[in-house]
């Protein structure tokens, strides 16, 4: 039983929220010029281009030691406390930095940011929301070979939001100790901060990199006021308030993962209502087990590799042997795309001879997201109210509810079948 002294603090705690999000909104903080210029989440027109405005000592700031800050404190970081088997790099030494380099090789990719004099080359693969591309970090490291570097002097640095590891898909074919991780929610903010102390005379560059902060706070769930923080640490530092928070959150993947199985039993159940008989499968839409793909969930964070992404598949028509599917997939966000399967699995990219229909499947919806996805027609849809089942975001907490689940589940599925029907009237 919960103490009434705890569900007092609680409603205490919660009003104090609530006023600083009255602050927060008199604030005006959410006027921020690079989410007006550019998505949030853009990796490489936002975040590698202002990154790499920090790093080049020759770019307009004319600052050598923002290049500094980030080998003393984020490179040498990672090498210190990582498995990455490489010595530590001086923060003395100049280093020449660019954006998307273009490799010898085309094969190779770009680089999103690097780093590099005579002896080093820094390589930057920066991830938000977009998947590892085929072992690009094997890809990064052959580069760097072929441009002259010695295998002790090449660092290939995976940065994402949270510090969660390159998937084995990404890696390719090198080892753990060739390749470090930084995050943005650490690594990246810690540095900024670092940054803007060093700044303090010239206060429009202060203020440039204090609204790039609250971007990357954005990304990463960091919005809440410190002020605010310390409320909860110091709620917490009552050791009867910790012992029941304890005791509580020993309880919520178990709630989680009821929720989520609930989430895909009940659009199962609502499709079959409507004649649609959808299956769970994995992502290359083979038949897979709603328990084992739940549980495997909530096993992969923290741990190198990632387990299977999976959701709901339903043929939507066939045509020669080629079956045009709706598919429902989780990747901590859940999303629903057009993609195409034959014989052997589900297709890399649509056929020549299917572009026609590809064209007109991407007319049907104006809200497709990643249409760089050569395995989904279009690209992919989000809901109207997106749910976030790893950082769970404030609809995440209105489907804890049972009748705002089904109430979601409801209006997802439509819309679903919306596309469904939208995609049946495509004459081939």
């Amino acid at each position: 039983m919960l103490s009434n002294s705890f569900k007092q603090n609680i409603l205490v705690l919660q009003k104090k929220e609530q006023e600083f999000q009255q602050q927060h909104d008199k604030s005006k903080l959410d006027f921020n010029i690079f989410t007006i210029l550019r998505k949030t989440g853009e990796e490489v027109g936002l975040h590698s281009r202002f990154l790499a405005e920090l790093l080049n000592k020759d770019a307009s700031h004319k600052i050598e030691y923002f290049q500094q800050l980030f080998i003393e404190t984020v490179l040498n970081n990672a090498i210190a406390t990582q498995e990455w088997n490489r010595e530590k790099l001086s923060s003395k030494d100049d280093y020449n930095c660019e954006i998307e380099y273009s490799f010898r090789n085309p094969d190779h990719g770009r680089a999103d940011i690097i780093l590099k004099n005579k002896k080093n080359v820094i390589v930057v693969e920066n991830k938000i929301y977009a998947f590892d591309q085929k072992g690009q970090l094997a890809k990064y490291y052959k580069a760097c070979q072929e441009l002259g570097y010695d295998d002790k002097n090449i660092y290939i640095v995976y940065l994402n939001r949270f510090g969660d590891d390159v998937s084995p898909y990404g890696q390719g074919d090198i080892s753990n100790d060739d390749y470090g991780v930084i995050s943005y929610k650490e690594d990246i903010f810690n540095f900024l901060t670092l940054c803007t102390a060093k700044v303090a005379d010239y206060p429009h560059i202060e203020l440039t990199i204090e609204q790039y902060i609250n971007t990357v706070a954005r990304i990463t769930g960091q919005t809440r006021d410190a002020k605010m923080k310390k409320e909860y640490i110091d709620f917490l530092a009552d050791d009867n308030n910790f012992k029941t928070v304890y005791e509580l959150s020993q309880n919520f993947e178990t709630i989680q993962k009821n929720i989520q199985n609930d989430m895909w039993d009940k659009l199962l159940t609502y499709f079959s209502e409507k004649n649609l008989e959808f299956t769970f499968c994995d992502n290359q839409l083979s038949h897979y087990s709603q328990e084992k793909a739940v549980k495997q969930y909530f096993l992969r964070g923290g741990t190198k590799g990632k387990a299977k992404t999976y959701g709901l598949c339903y043929k939507i028509i066939e045509k020669d042997n080629l079956g045009v599917y709706c598919y429902i997939e989780l990747n901590h966000r859940l999303y629903y795309s057009i993609t195409l399967v034959d014989k052997d699995g589900r297709l890399p990219e649509c056929p020549s001879d299917m572009k026609d229909f590809k064209g007109r499947v991407e007319k049907l919806h104006k809200n497709w997201k990643y249409q760089d996805k050569k395995k989904n027609l279009g690209g992919q849809i989000y809901p109207q109210r997106p749910v976030n089942f790893k950082n769970p975001n404030d609809n995440f907490f209105d489907i804890i509810n049972e009748k705002s689940r089904e109430e979601w589940v409801a209006e997802t599925a439509d819309d679903i079948i919306q596309l469904i029907d939208d995609v049946k009237n495509i004459n081939f």
